[in-house]
């Protein structure tokens, strides 16, 4: 999660919109945990069966100076030198243009990182709509409306090769013409209502690997949901393998009808041998239920959570993977992209993979075995191990929406990693803000890809979910408070800021001489936020940038967002105002049993609902309003909350007593 807040978020919120461990008792047992099941040494001899093998779309070579896909490359290194952006001009970035987002996801408007090919900007917004924009003016050229809200708001996002453009809505995945938008093709891949997709697909070998996550626009973490890898032909979209993230599938650690978990929320990495890397995210329940605590429903290592898994890109069988967090009951995904790297180890040129996550744990291994070679902690860390207490609570840090929640970057002999300082309160049974998604603060640093070392690393005054993205001897990052930080990427010496125009968990792209960034995330540091994709550019008209209005929908379907629940109120009526991340109601009790109508708006930045007494109001943009009749039979205490991931566990929870 992505992310993100891209997940539980991510993200990236996204996210991705979108709760968050070792148990110490389990640590002999599980210490053969990080290898294959053929191999407690961790390592089979899984061998591409297949001529090509890892190679990008050809459209990836004929336009390095764009950005041409989610992370750049199929290594994930985000990470350009084909840009007139450099140390000694960054600061002369100034806005171009501007496209101003429409809609407004759980976890803002913006959660993705847009594609450049072309001359064509293609972006996706949370509702899975579709904008194909001019590079240089920022005009719609096309647009391709989905109305299909993700399932966290982000991460998502697009795809370009093969002439198609590739991307999912919440439960299947399409390609479009990528000059038109005319929809190719579109299949189904989730199993039921409770999983959804919220990654971009990553492209090689003909192949579209995208993957279920364990979440739908309107639920997560369900019972018995969980998240699957497809591997697609791109042609035609059928699949041609798929990997279950769950080792056991739908048995899911035993306790199907209380637990969930893995899927991705990145894209993948792939080698020049066609051998797929992709990062897990966590189990649930997280941490735990009152009849399971700390995680008991599910015990062991809960397989592949958490973990690095590396697959035959051509069979999806499994090759090797190492576990990162055994019994994960802190939410702690390992999602974010793994970068695969060239370098020299004890004086041999070696392949290595490098990923992170939620942990706050950066951990680099051998490409070809998986054995570990480092691993490295970034931000705070405090009681992130070990069980929570029952009654007490804790504030563990990394948090439930802290650690590394957005994709690191690679250049030279360094691995750039943006992180997330934000303390939540625990206890076995349950999580809550410990001071809301603006109380934390953020960093990035700059890690010895061969040795793990820290080289240098800056403290940044909110959370830093705009990932890492480097353009020559510049290093970009973004915050939660809408600043975007160039850095020298050998010293760490910042070389300018700039502020957009609302709080940024998106990511850039990185062109000739722009860098593209959509901002689009609810913060307290800035007043009036315009959710808006901004061009900023070292050739800026003189003038100003120019403003792009998306066109009118005209597509069939709306939004699920905007529709009311009957209208009709009866008996007490109760003022619910819903905003980040609050409720605040007009009165928190009735005097007696009998019919309350709610009217709930949504004065907020995000999406929100409410829900109370098994009955709750569709996801709000903000400004709109729905009624929710409730009949109270008894007397009692009746728990609200907003039902998007991570939005309860920050503020958005209370109790109405009918007396």
């Amino acid at each position: 999660m992505a992310t993100n807040p891209t997940k539980r978020t991510r993200a990236g919120w996204a996210g991705s919109a979108a709760i968050a461990a070792v148990l110490l008792a389990l640590a002999a047992a599980l210490a053969g945990c990080g290898g294959s099941s053929s191999s407690s040494s961790g390592t089979t001899t899984a061998t591409p069966s297949h001529a090509m093998a890892g190679i990008a779309p050809p459209e990836w070579a004929a336009n390095t100076d764009g950005w041409p896909a989610h992370n750049y490359d199929l290594s994930n290194t985000r990470a350009t030198t084909n840009t007139d952006i450099n140390a000694t001009n960054v600061a002369k970035l100034k806005p171009a243009w501007r496209f101003k987002l429409p809609f407004v996801g759980q976890f803002g408007a913006y959660a993705s990182n847009p594609i450049v090919l072309n001359g064509v900007v293609y972006i996706q917004d949370p509702d899975s709509d579709v904008y194909a924009l001019n590079q240089q003016t920022g005009a719609v050229m096309w647009k391709h409306l989905y109305k299909s809200p993700t399932p966290s708001g982000g991460p998502n996002g697009l795809a370009l090769g093969y002439g198609m453009l590739f991307g999912a809505i919440e439960g299947s995945a399409f390609a479009l013409d990528a000059k038109t938008g005319k929809q190719l093709w579109m299949h189904k891949l989730t199993n039921n209502k409770n999983e959804g997709i919220d990654m971009a697909p990553q492209l090689y070998d003909n192949k579209v690997l995208i993957s279920t996550i364990p979440g739908s626009a309107t639920n997560f973490y369900h019972p018995g949901a969980l998240g699957i890898v497809y591997s697609l032909n791109a042609d035609t979209g059928k699949t041609i393998w798929k990997f279950n993230t769950i080792k056991g599938g739908y048995k899911l650690f035993g306790h199907p009808e209380v637990n969930s978990g893995g899927g991705l929320w990145y894209p993948p990495s792939v080698d020049s041998s066609g051998r797929v890397f992709m990062g897990v995210a966590n189990p649930a329940p997280y941490p735990g239920t009152p009849k399971f605590p700390n995680g008991s429903s599910h015990p062991g290592a809960d397989l592949y959570t958490d973990s690095l898994v590396a697959l035959d890109g051509a069979t999806g069988k499994i090759d090797w993977f190492q576990q990162v967090t055994p019994h994960d009951f802190r939410d702690y995904d390992f999602q974010v992209a793994p970068i695969v790297r060239s370098q020299m180890i004890n004086g041999t040129m070696t392949e290595t993979v490098i990923g992170a996550g939620k942990s706050g744990k950066v951990v680099a291994f051998r490409a070809d075995n998986g054995k570990r070679l480092w691993t490295r902690n970034v931000g705070v860390h405090k009681f992130d191990s070990g069980p929570f207490p029952l009654k007490k609570a804790v504030c563990y840090e990394p948090g439930f929406l802290g650690g590394v929640e957005t994709p690191t970057a690679a250049s030279g002999n360094l691995v750039y990693v943006p992180f997330v300082n934000l303390c939540f309160d625990a206890t076995a049974t349950g999580i809550k803000s410990a001071g809301g998604f603006n109380g934390g603060t953020g960093g990035l640093a700059a890690i010895d890809s061969a040795t793990g070392k820290i080289v240098w690393q800056k403290s940044l005054p909110s959370p830093a979910y705009g990932a890492a993205t480097v353009a020559n001897d510049v290093v970009f990052t973004a915050t939660l408070a809408g600043k975007i930080y160039a850095f020298d990427t050998k010293t760490g010496k910042t070389l300018s800021t700039m502020t957009g125009p609302a709080g940024i968990n998106a990511f850039p792209a990185v062109t000739k001489n722009m860098l593209i960034i959509g901002a689009g995330a609810s913060s307290s540091s800035i007043k009036k936020p315009q959710n808006e994709i901004v061009a900023y550019s070292l050739n800026a008209p003189a003038g100003g940038a120019t403003t792009h209005a998306a066109p009118p929908a005209t597509s069939a379907g709306s939004s699920s967002g905007n529709g009311a629940s009957p209208a009709t109120t009866q008996g007490v009526s109760v003022q619910v105002k819903g905003g980040e991340f609050f409720f605040r109601l007009s009165t928190k009790s009735a005097a007696k049993p009998g019919k309350v109508t709610f009217v709930f708006k949504n004065i907020g930045h995000v999406q929100h609902d409410f829900r109370i007494a098994g009955k709750q109001t569709p996801l709000l943009q903000p400004g709109k309003t729905a009624k929710l009749l409730v009949t109270f039979k008894k007397k009692g205490k009746y728990s609200y909350l907003c039902t998007v991931p991570g939005h309860a566990e920050a503020g958005m929870k209370g109790v109405f007593t009918v007396r």
